[in-house]
């Protein structure tokens, strides 16, 4: 579907066609799926992309009038209409106002000068112009606007795709860290994941925010090195140009991830509110990057951060509009693409503004945060609000602590030398707020990335050779499978808590100091070695242990969707178990009031969501078969399975 509401496009009149050379947008619906050598034939007969999908079975071409005629008496396709102009523009734009700020995507082949040149002759000003493609994501245009009457005109530059506001930001305004190592704090007992040796090193974490961090304070500082750059013993880069000066905001959320007092002897003093990732190193960029003048794009600021070597990226902020936007696009474009990198964004906070969640966390593909309670009511709900997405996707995906907080916070008089206030946020010391617990979740991120890569997997302990680069998927999978349910929130999983809060000690295999009474089994297959339309996987896991709960948690990293899309899913993979005796059970068929999966596997399938689960009580002993299939795949799909139970 494109637009807000559905068409059959074949009930649309055929424009009439004549000899025109020049290639206009065009939308092709074909009469089934396409397979690879059915989508091969048709990219080398008709120069057709591909690569923008509307559901169903549709995609948006460039083409012209010669073209169309041959392609609309192909046998796979249905019906062949021109794109309706008033169909790229966004749903959300205001009614009214002026100036209109706004993104034009661009089709990949356009010509920017030329784009650039129309805009201007239509009165548009501050014109910026930016090829993502090799960041895996669109040619844009972003422009003011003082005149509404000339949309139409825009929209009829036939490099345009869609036209949409530029995305309203907001940010949403060791304790706590030990909650999502072990659901407890207190005691030695509860730093279970530090307790193994695993702080952080060896990582770098991306931090999107607003503003920049002061390096004078403690949790940053390097006696070395003033300006953040690669030898900085925690701060690697630091990018902002549109706004270049310290921020609470940014501070309280660095301490938080990653934040770390170093003693005369260079080692960490083992501040009590130190970051969860406390060794790891951070990548930070000014969210309000992406505003005039700078007009950078969600993209770049991800790319900055990898180039930094961050593979986890962390956003303390979100969206003011629920659509599956340019942000949302850019997110999922680059999850695809960067196969190693995992996105984590917060939930709106249930005061805020807006209506519901917004970009980067509604992206299929990124990790969406709400806020629970400080220990001891850590199971309890915090702030964040509810789902699902507009097309019906379950967000927040999970829950981290975002209360009872003490981080870093910013001198007000920025002193020229090292200081250290740590207390409560300025703003709410006594609020939860999805912007602190969504650095938890990265940090706890970093530590799982930590556990693959230092080679903890699959013996419970550290071997260098066993080292792997886990997938954005599989981090995603560790961190879904250790949630628990929250309590006070009817039915599990739900659009409120997701799938619980994060407790790491539930999923994460240790061999002893103690040996974990839960085993782990993880499969992380790329793109490359995916899935591809209609074959299957299967994988066995023995269960020895009735009484440890058996979870089956199954994550692919999906292609974007179209912007402005109100069906966002591409491929979909079915998850299917069967236990020792027989009894199937099918990925999110599960009882909410019991937060347990239906047995029999009967129910219909969940296409939207590519976040899988099946979970068993009293799972019975002896040997479970696993089987993915690639039910409604368009090409190869990796996918990351997570099994932990007795």
């Amino acid at each position: 579907m494109i637009g807000d509401e559905p068409f059959d496009p074949i009930q649309v009149p055929a424009a009439a066609e004549g000899l025109a050379p020049a290639r206009k947008p065009t939308i092709v619906q074909f009469a089934a799926s396409l397979n690879g050598p059915d989508a091969d034939r048709l990219k080398a007969a008709y120069g057709v992309k591909l690569d923008r999908f509307i559901p169903n079975l549709a995609f948006l071409e460039r083409l012209d009038d010669a073209t169309v005629a041959r392609i609309r008496a192909d046998f796979l396709v249905r019906s062949v209409i021109a794109l309706d102009p008033a169909l790229k523009l966004a749903s959300w734009l205001p009614a009214t106002g002026t100036p209109l700020k706004l993104i034009a995507t661009l089709f990949a082949d356009a010509d920017l000068t030329a784009v650039g040149a129309a805009l201007s002759a239509l009165g548009a000003r501050d014109v910026v112009l930016t090829d993502g493609r090799p960041l895996g994501s669109e040619r844009y245009a972003s422009f003011a606007l003082d005149d509404r009457a000339v949309l139409p005109q825009v929209v009829a530059i036939d490099e345009v795709v869609f036209v949409e506001p530029e995305p309203e930001r907001e940010v949403t305004d060791v304790p706590s860290a030990e909650v999502f190592q072990s659901g407890r704090t207190g005691g030695p007992a509860d730093d279970t994941i530090w307790r193994r040796g695993l702080h952080g090193e060896g990582q770098i974490l991306g931090l999107i925010d607003q503003g920049r961090l002061d390096l004078n304070h403690c949790f940053f500082n390097d006696p070395e090195e003033s300006k953040a750059n690669e030898d900085h013993r925690k701060v690697l880069g630091m990018f902002d140009q549109n706004d270049i000066g310290a921020d609470d905001h940014f501070m309280f959320v660095a301490g938080i991830a990653a934040g770390d007092q170093r003693g005369a002897d260079g080692k960490s003093t083992l501040h009590a509110h130190r970051g969860g990732a406390y060794e790891a190193k951070i990548v930070c960029n000014s969210v309000k990057d992406m505003f005039p003048p700078i007009s950078r794009k969600y993209v770049e600021l991800l790319d900055r951060g990898k180039r930094e070597g961050a593979f986890i990226h962390s956003n303390s902020w979100s969206g003011m509009v629920t659509a599956y936007n340019a942000d949302a696009v850019d997110a999922d474009s680059f999850s695809f693409k960067n196969e190693e990198h995992l996105i984590i964004a917060a939930a709106a906070n249930t005061n805020d503004g807006g209506s519901g969640n917004g970009a980067p966390g509604i992206a299929k593909n990124a990790l969406c945060v709400a806020a629970a309670q400080a220990f001891p009511n850590h199971l309890t709900f915090g702030s964040g609000k509810n789902g699902p997405t507009t097309d019906g996707r379950r967000k927040p995906d999970l829950m981290a602590v975002g209360a009872g907080i003490q981080s870093a916070l910013l001198n007000p008089t920025t002193p020229p030398s090292v200081y250290c206030d740590i207390g409560l946020p300025k703003r709410g010391p006594t609020l939860a707020a999805t912007s602190w617990a969504t650095p938890n979740a990265a940090a706890a991120a970093t530590l799982v990335r930590q556990y693959f890569t230092e080679g903890w997997y699959p013996n419970g302990k550290k071997e260098p050779h066993r080292g792997v680069k886990p997938s954005g998927a599989l981090i995603k999978a560790v961190l879904l499978n250790s949630t628990v349910n929250m309590t006070g929130i009817a039915g599990y999983p739900s659009n409120t808590e997701g799938w619980g809060l994060i407790q790491l000690d539930r999923t994460l295999f240790f061999e002893k100091d103690p040996p974990s009474s839960r085993r782990l089994f993880v499969k992380d297959a790329r793109h490359s070695s995916g899935l591809l339309p209609q074959t299957s996987a299967t994988y066995r896991y023995f269960v020895s242990n009735r009484t440890e709960q058996l979870k089956i948690t199954l994550v692919w990293t999906d292609l974007p969707a179209a912007k402005g899309s109100t069906q966002t899913w591409r491929n979909a993979i079915r998850l299917e178990v069967e236990d020792a005796l027989g009894v199937k059970y099918l990925g999110n068929d599960i009882d909410p009031a019991k937060g347990v999966s239906n047995e029999g596997g009967t129910g219909p399938q969940d296409f939207v969501n590519n976040v899988q689960m099946v979970i068993v009580d009293n799972p019975f002993t002896g040997p479970w078969k696993i089987t993915l299939r690639g039910s409604s795949v368009y090409e190869k799909q990796g996918y990351a399975l997570v099994v932990s139970g007795g």
